[in-house]
């Protein structure tokens, strides 16, 4: 499984610079994926229920990419997100949200775990409007509309915030500290530096 390791502690890892762990809640999003395939490759979109996605769908976004340029635009987006943002952001490009020294990057990725279906997950550092930066959980599996290859992906991340937390105003994700591709049974990508 390629991997990348920022020093220094994060809430997915130990703190002592040991691997980050996926969290419990990114495990049940991949089940709960793996159970929407229903015998397929990748889950259809219509399979991607309330119930069994209920927890995650605050946290949850379909981004289909464009086939013609470099662009991520939302097609559904979870209300964790709007409280986020304070604004919905379907149909916006997620590309915009993010440093432009990696956008390029983050296509590719998004466009390699649809070719080769696989999973990604990793933790990508968030700056906030107060200048601190806050690592967030992302967990992200191709979709397809209808019958044949994947044209979108599901995406669910997650954040630790406490109930006091007041929620964090963003300025722009980062390039990923730590990532994984997961096999799903297709092999992984040969992409070494996938950033979303």
């Amino acid at each position: 499984m390629a991997e990348i390791d920022a020093a220094g502690p994060n809430p997915f890892g130990d703190g002592m610079g040991n691997p980050a762990l996926r969290s419990g809640a990114s495990v049940d999003f991949e089940a709960a994926w793996r159970e929407a395939c229903h015998g397929r490759a990748i889950p259809l979109r219509k399979d991607i229920g309330l119930k069994p996605f209920a927890r995650f769908a605050p946290w949850m976004a379909i981004i289909e990419p464009d086939k013609e340029k470099p662009a991520l635009p939302y097609r559904l987006v979870g209300s964790g997100f709007f409280d986020f943002f304070g604004a919905d952001l379907t149909g916006m490009d997620y590309l915009s949200l993010v440093d432009p020294a990696i956008a390029s990057d983050a296509y590719d990725s998004v466009r390699a775990l649809m070719a080769k279906p696989c999973g990604l997950w990793q933790f990508t550092p968030v700056l906030e409007a107060n200048g601190r930066r806050t690592d967030y959980e992302y967990t992200i599996f191709p979709l397809a509309r209808g019958e044949g290859e994947a044209d979108q992906i599901l995406v669910y991340v997650h954040i630790d915030l406490t109930p006091a937390d007041a929620m964090p105003e963003v300025r722009m994700f980062e390039g990923a500290a730590v990532w994984r591709w997961i096999d799903i049974g297709h092999g992984i990508p040969p992409v070494t530096s996938p950033f979303f």
